[in-house]
């Protein structure tokens, strides 16, 4: 009885004393990052990519790293880059030189950074590169429910679509 007192007091405890790490915690880090050259490419050409990291702020560190997926080719040696000592708003761009290789490519970069406090967190995107008419065809809107034929269907969640 009262190892079980015990345990429910030390649980509680626990419980309680997490709570604001818990709350505390962010779900990417605090930086921008955007490609700010044109994302058209066409399928065999060589461009250069311009990404910048813009910092929401102060930080002691980032490394980022880049790593291509289906359809580009990383022509740049530089795979790692690091920043150090970026305050808030300030701006670093690294530029990287790119081969699409089908219609369609991603390219993801993974940003980590360290705060002034020590705190790490972590932020990653896919930018998008394609060919102009990849890119820039819209996709034909379809009113949620109607169906291939033009008929009007009432969807419960759960249905099969």
């Amino acid at each position: 009885m009262f190892n079980q007192a015990l345990i429910v007091m030390l649980a509680s405890y626990l419980l309680v004393f997490s709570i604001p790490f818990i709350a505390d915690a962010k779900p990417s880090a605090p930086i921008d990052i955007k490609n700010i050259t044109p994302n058209t490419i066409r399928i065999g050409e060589e461009v250069r990519s311009i990404i910048r990291f813009t910092a929401k702020t102060n930080l002691r560190h980032i490394k980022v790293s880049f790593s291509p997926y289906s359809g580009i080719e990383l022509l740049s040696h530089k795979r790692y880059v690091e920043f150090f000592d970026l305050k808030r708003n300030d701006h670093r761009e690294i530029a990287i030189r790119i081969k699409l290789t089908k219609e369609i490519g991603y390219l993801s970069v993974l940003a980590r950074t360290t705060s002034i406090a020590g705190k790490t967190q972590t932020r990653s995107i896919a930018i998008r590169y394609g060919s102009p008419s990849v890119i820039l065809k819209r996709k034909p809107s379809k009113k949620n429910g109607d169906n291939v034929s033009g008929e009007r269907l009432i969807l419960l969640p759960g249905s099969p679509r």
